[in-house]
């Protein structure tokens, strides 16, 4: 009898952030006994895999759509938005994209399939092998939805349900499988977890179930009580921006930033300026520490690193997620959230001092780190391991 097989599916999104995460499950499972193998939207996005051991191969690529004039505008009200733009839209682009997986499937013929944001691969995979639906909270809505809600006003939704979900279908029924009776039903698993506090869940309110919480790389404590540093985690293209650029030179020698992948000549006005500039990633534990505030573009891992530390926060979002979790935090009263798609805002030095001394942000961020650490009494990878076990 051979061994049980495991296919981690990430289809859709950028970063290192899903293959960093389908890692460190899929080294629980190799250690359990199982064999894994992951198909990656990027291979070059894949040393995470690769360094646990895990074989790497392309997932199906989507076809780009036919584009439209409409294209010109932003497009993220609803997660059918980006789906749509991502091909979902053009029926050939579906069709390629599940006849990929299907040849997947046949030619790996795994035992249980676990889902990163991966909306073709459960339906092509059902009656398959048993599927984990695991990622983050807004790229894993509830399954039950017959419709995508809207996330945000300010933009109007540009992809209707209807029209991906019957493309989706005609690409089933070419392969001889049964529809799908609602969007939802893309997310649709044998179990689902979601990698997300519920705090930053566009969806919180839609489930049945709360999000089960993140998967960390490294334990977070709380920052040092006379921490005063500022933190900056940004893409080149956000710190290239001159407003953004002006304000972290005025910051001098209060701030310490990591800009991956950035040009040499991109931080050398930061680093004539006194600030502490990291060439490669610095374990992040050690850096929320000693940080009084922490700069960053609303991505859900370091906003939930920076929760989970007590650290306030200024998010520097340009795009629709990013948004939704600098908007959860604003909310909360944790951050600052300045949306630089809006070309009305500018990012100025005050504004970040003043947020580094709000004393009234420290105290609240204080006690929901305090309140989030305590929801981590269990690992959420041990819980996540166990329940991918229990499909095998």
């Amino acid at each position: 009898m051979r061994a049980k097989r495991v296919l981690m599916a990430w289809e859709q999104g950028a970063g290192f952030g899903h293959t960093t995460q389908l890692a460190r499950l899929g080294h629980r499972l190799m250690a359990a006994g199982h064999e894994v193998v992951a198909a990656a939207r990027y291979p070059q996005l894949s040393a995470p895999l690769v360094e646990a051991g895990i074989r790497v191969i392309q997932s199906p690529i989507w076809p780009p759509p036919v584009q439209r004039p409409e294209d010109a505008l932003p497009a993220s009200a609803t997660l059918c938005d980006s789906l749509g733009r991502a091909g979902m839209r053009d029926v050939a682009s579906v069709r390629t994209a599940v006849k990929g997986w299907r040849v997947i499937l046949d030619a790996e013929q795994p035992d249980l399939m676990v889902c990163d944001y991966a909306p073709l691969a459960a339906p092509a995979g059902r009656e398959r092998c048993a599927i984990m639906q695991a990622g983050t909270a807004y790229c894993l809505p509830p399954s039950d939805l017959e419709a995508m809600p809207a996330l945000h006003d300010f933009a109007p939704p540009m992809h209707h349900d209807r029209d991906l979900l019957a493309n989706v279908n005609a690409a089933l029924a070419d392969e001889g499988m049964a529809p799908l009776d609602r969007i939802g039903a893309l997310f649709a698993g044998d179990d689902v977890f979601v990698r997300t506090f519920p705090l930053i869940d566009p969806y919180a309110d839609l489930r049945e179930r709360q999000a089960e919480g993140p998967i960390l790389g490294e334990t977070i404590g709380p920052a040092q009580p006379d921490a005063s540093s500022i933190f900056a985690y940004l893409h080149p293209q956000v710190a290239a921006r001159p407003d953004v650029m002006e304000a972290l030179r005025a910051l001098g020698p209060q701030l310490e930033i990591h800009v991956p992948g950035a040009e040499p000549g991109l931080m050398e006005p930061l680093r004539t300026a006194g600030v502490r500039v990291h060439a490669r990633p610095v374990p992040i534990a050690g850096v929320l520490a000693r940080s009084r505030l922490v700069l960053h573009q609303g991505s859900a891992g370091i906003a939930t690193e920076a929760l989970l530390a007590g650290v306030p926060q200024v998010t520097l979002c340009v795009h629709g997620e990013h948004y939704l979790n600098g908007e959860c935090l604003a909310a909360a009263g944790l951050s600052l959230n300045l949306p630089l798609f809006d070309p009305r805002v500018r990012v100025a030095v005050e504004t970040i001092r003043s947020m580094h001394e709000n004393e009234d942000a420290l105290l609240m961020a204080a006690a929901a780190g305090r309140m989030h650490r305590a929801m981590l009494a269990e690992d959420p990878l041990d819980v996540l391991t166990r329940r991918c076990l229990a499909l095998l």
